[in-house]
């Protein structure tokens, strides 16, 4: 695996066809957040489901950003603690 950095529309353009190759399969939603650098991994995410749930694509986005912000605030308060003497 390649440490050079994926440029940021190519996560869209990965997704795009992700969704092509999967057109004949019920689409139940899909997402890609790229944070700016540094700030966290990608999210990204492909819901291919006979009946679709738009509370249960809701919920998953909003649980993978609650978790992605856990981390931020928990590197936020190692950072506080070590700057502490």
């Amino acid at each position: 695996m390649s440490d050079t950095p994926v440029p940021p529309a190519e996560w869209f353009f990965q997704m795009r066809e992700r969704i092509n190759k999967n057109e004949s399969s019920d689409f139940g939603g899909a997402f890609v957040i790229v944070p700016p650098e540094g700030a966290g991994e990608p999210l990204e995410t492909l819901i291919l489901d006979a009946r679709p749930d738009p509370a249960q694509f809701w919920q998953m986005l909003l649980v993978k950003c609650q978790i992605m912000l856990g981390e931020i605030e928990a590197k936020s308060r190692a950072n506080q603690a070590f700057g502490r003497r």
